[in-house]
């Protein structure tokens, strides 16, 4: 038992290691996210047109963190204008961040809480919190309220437009829009994205060729040789894909049911 002073002493700061250490290891990396507090906050937030923030626990874990960590790593590998960050709030000690929260009135019983900044730290909506913290939940919060479009990996924004029902175009409205689509291309600077347009080209042709079935079979396949043995990189590659062909479907196939009528 820790009877003398110094011995209790020594308990006391082995407590707190053991302590600090228990919440390194439970608390989950965030890549790409900035961590913010009261002294860097508003410039930060400044130098950028959006800035996604979450305000937590100093050391957050679970699926709502996971659901952000994420989010950030599939926002940085379609935008540079917005920035992915972190607050951690502490409740104890020299009560970290505590004022920031306070600021925008953060309810530390209900963490975490989460503000889309546009371009200042006075202009910002928050993420609503009836709605689960989620990867896509996250996405359309951010695409909904700002200009930036956060969708699958490997779509894009300009081509989801182009293609919006576009199974259930004629053959001539379908051809009109591969036309519309391959000079949208030339607009494209992004190697990264000039694949993901070349993928949406190549399912426009295929679907105005072979009909609406090459989505579901070409969904098939490409699951297939994603199920295989195949390098990391292909996985990557194939997820894209398959992220692509899903905006092609239709909630209702208006198309193919005008051909049965006939």
């Amino acid at each position: 038992m820790c009877t003398s002073r110094n011995y209790l002493k020594l308990c006391a700061v082995l407590f707190l290691l053991l302590s600090t250490l228990s919440c390194s290891v439970w608390a989950i990396s965030c890549a790409g996210c900035v961590d913010l507090d009261e002294v860097n906050f508003d410039k930060t937030v400044l130098r950028f047109p959006y800035a996604l923030v979450k305000f937590d626990i100093a050391f957050p874990y679970g699926e709502k963190h996971e659901a952000f960590a994420a989010f950030s790593k599939t926002a940085h590998q379609v935008t540079d204008e917005l920035l992915v960050a972190t607050v951690g709030i502490k409740d104890y000690g020299e009560m970290e961040n505590k004022l920031l929260g306070d600021r925008y009135k953060v309810d530390d019983k209900a963490f975490p809480a989460i503000f889309l900044f546009k371009g200042s730290s006075d202009k910002y909506v928050q993420f609503p919190t009836y709605l689960d913290v989620t990867l896509d939940n996250l996405k359309k919060f951010v695409t909904e309220n700002s200009e930036l479009y956060i969708g699958r990996e490997g779509c894009l924004k300009a081509y989801n437009l182009i293609i919006k029902n576009y199974a259930n175009l004629s053959n001539e409205l379908q051809l009109e829009k591969i036309t519309e689509a391959e000079e949208a291309l030339k607009s494209v600077t992004r190697e990264n994205e000039k694949i993901n347009a070349r993928n949406y080209l190549l399912f426009m042709r295929k679907i105005n060729e072979k009909g609406y079935e090459f989505v579901d079979e070409e969904t098939k396949r490409l699951q297939r040789l994603r199920a295989g043995k195949v390098a990391e990189a292909k996985k990557v590659e194939l997820t894209h894909k398959l992220n692509v062909l899903e905006s092609f479907r239709v909630a209702k196939l208006t198309k193919e049911a005008t051909k049965q009528e006939l």
